[in-house]
C-alpha cells in the first residue's frame, strides 16, 4: 500500500524532508500544503527583496519544476484545524486532507510588541512573505519609522529601511544591542558603525506602548515620546502552533513548540513528527526549546523524513556556527560563546579565559576552558567558520590556534591578514 506523507510547511525544513523521503521512497505519496508562496524560498533573503537586491524568485531554493520532478503534490492552503483521530487536516478554505503520517514544518510567527494593538495598519513585523508585502508597501522614502528589538532581525529591518531612505530609529531594550551573542565591546563596534550610517540607535530603550497621534504613532520611551510614521517590532519569534490546540498534539505551554523525542516523533500522537523552528528539540545544554536557525530547520528536516519512512534516527545539533551583517560590517560565531549580558548564566570564571583582540572595526573573542578553545566570535573580517569548527572537534590549544588564525582568515584584495598581536588581552572568564 502506498504511504501518503503529508508535510505542512514547504520551507526549508519542509521541503527537505520531502526530498529526503523521495531518495528513501520512490513510490511515496507526499504532500506539502501551504498557504505562503507556491515555492520554497529562503527566508533569510527577504531583507535583499525589501532593499531591492534581490526579486523574490532570485530568493526560491530549486528551479520551480521541482515538484513536477519529484513528484510532489501541492496544496495550497492554510491548515486551521488538525484531527490525529481521522487523520485529517482542514483548510481554511473548507478542504481536507487525509494523511498517514504528518510532518508539522510550520514555522515561526512574530511575536507581539506588548501594548500595540494586532490590527494597527502602521505597526509591522518582518518574518513572513506577508510582513515583506505590507512593509514593501508603507516603506515610503521620507519617512520616519522606530525598529523594537536589538536581534538579527531588527538590524536587518533597520539597513533596508535605511537604504530605502526612510529614518531609522533602532531601539533596543538590553543594556547593548545583541547581547545573546556580543560583550558589551563588540557591541559598541557595532553601535559605532551603524550610527556611522546615520541610525538613531538607543540601548537601554523599552517600549512602554505605542498610540496613534493623528497619522503618526506615539512610542512612550524612558527618555520622553518618539513620534514616528511606522512601527516595526523585531522582538522575536514563536512556534506558529495555535492551530494546534484541541488536537491532542502536545506542545510545550511555554515556548509553543511541538513536544518531540529525540527522533522528532511526537511525544503524544503517533505518525506525527515535526521539525524546523516549531519543534522542541534537544540543545548541547541539555535543555529542550524551540532552534530558530535557517541550517538548523534544514538538518531536522531531512531527519524528520527519514522519521517519516519509519528508519531509526537521532536528531542531535552540531556545533554552533552563524555569520550575518550588521549593515556592511561581518560578523562571524563557532562554537560556544556565552551570553554576556547582565543577569545571563555564565559559568564560573574556573578554567575559563577569554582572549580578545580589537583592531578598529576588526575584533576576535577566543573562549577557553583550561586552555582548550571552545568558541570565536569575530566582527569587521570574513573567517571561514568551518575551520574554526575543525578546531574546536579537534580540541585546539589556544596556543595552538593563535599563530594559525591567518589559515581560517579569508584574504581579500586590499584587506590585511587578521595576526594575532601583543594587543590583545586574556582576562578569566568566559
Amino acid at each position: 500500500m502506498t504511504v501518503h506523507h503529508v508535510i505542512v510547511g514547504n520551507s526549508i525544513a519542509g521541503v527537505e524532508a520531502a526530498l529526503a523521503i523521495r531518495r528513501r521512497d520512490a513510490d511515496a505519496r507526499i504532500t506539502l500544503v501551504s498557504g505562503e508562496h507556491a515555492h520554497p524560498f529562503a527566508r533569510v533573503s527577504l531583507m535583499y527583496v525589501l532593499c531591492g537586491q534581490l526579486s523574490l524568485r532570485d530568493t526560491e531554493l530549486h528551479g520551480r519544476d521541482l515538484y513536477e520532478r519529484m513528484r510532489f503534490e501541492r496544496v495550497h492552503g492554510w491548515v486551521r484545524r488538525v484531527d490525529p483521530t481521522t487523520r485529517t487536516l482542514h483548510l481554511d478554505d473548507g478542504a481536507t486532507v487525509g494523511w498517514d503520517r504528518l510532518l508539522l514544518a510550520v514555522g515561526s510567527r512574530a511575536r507581539r510588541l506588548p501594548g500595540t494593538d494586532p490590527d494597527d495598519p502602521a505597526v509591522h513585523h518582518f518574518v513572513r512573505l506577508e510582513d515583506l508585502e505590507r512593509l514593501d508597501r508603507a516603506a515610503v522614502r521620507g519617512r520616519s519609522v522606530a525598529v523594537v528589538g536589538g536581534g538579527l532581525i531588527g538590524v536587518e529591518v533597520a539597513e533596508a529601511l535605511h537604504a530605502r531612505g526612510l529614518r531609522v530609529h533602532f531601539l533596543i531594550r538590553e543594556p547593548w544591542y545583541f547581547p545573546v551573542a556580543l560583550d558589551g565591546r563588540e557591541s559598541e563596534v557595532v553601535a559605532a558603525h551603524i550610527r556611522g550610517h546615520g541610525v538613531d540607535v538607543r540601548t537601554r530603550c523599552a517600549v512602554s506602548g505605542v498610540e496613534p497621534v493623528g497619522e503618526k504613532r506615539r512610542l512612550r520611551l524612558p527618555d520622553g515620546p518618539l513620534d514616528v510614521d511606522l512601527v516595526v517590532a523585531a522582538v522575536g519569534v514563536e512556534p506558529a502552533t495555535g492551530f494546534l490546540a484541541g488536537s491532542g498534539v502536545a506542545v510545550h505551554p511555554q515556548t509553543g513548540g511541538v513536544e518531540v523525542g529525540d527522533d522528532l516523533r511526537s511525544s503524544s500522537t503517533p505518525d506525527v513528527v515535526a521539525a524546523g523552528d516549531c519543534a522542541q528539540v534537544a540543545w548541547a545544554d541539555g535543555s529542550r526549546r524551540p532552534e530558530q536557525l535557517w541550517y538548523t530547520a534544514r538538518d531536522q528536516g531531512r531527519v524528520a523524513g527519514l522519521a517519516m519512512v519509519g528508519d531509526e534516527v537521532r536528531y542531535r545539533r552540531g556545533t554552533w556556527y552563524n555569520s550575518a551583517k550588521f549593515f556592511d560590517l561581518e560578523y562571524t560565531t563557532a562554537g560556544w560563546i556565552p551570553a554576556s549580558h547582565p543577569g545571563a548564566q555564565v559559568p564560573p570564571s574556573e578554567g575559563w579565559t577569554t582572549w580578545y583582540q580589537a583592531d578598529g572595526v576588526r575584533t576576535l573573542r577566543v573562549v577557553c576552558k583550561d586552555g582548550v578553545v571552545k568558541g570565536f566570535n569575530a566582527l569587521g573580517a570574513r573567517w571561514d567558520h568551518t575551520v574554526w569548527l575543525r578546531w574546536i572537534q579537534e580540541r585546539r590549544a589556544l596556543a595552538w590556534v593563535l599563530p594559525r588564525l591567518a589559515e581560517s582568515h579569508f584574504h581579500e584584495e586590499l584587506d590585511r591578514p587578521f595576526l594575532a598581536a601583543p594587543t590583545a588581552t586574556l582576562t578569566e572568564g568566559a
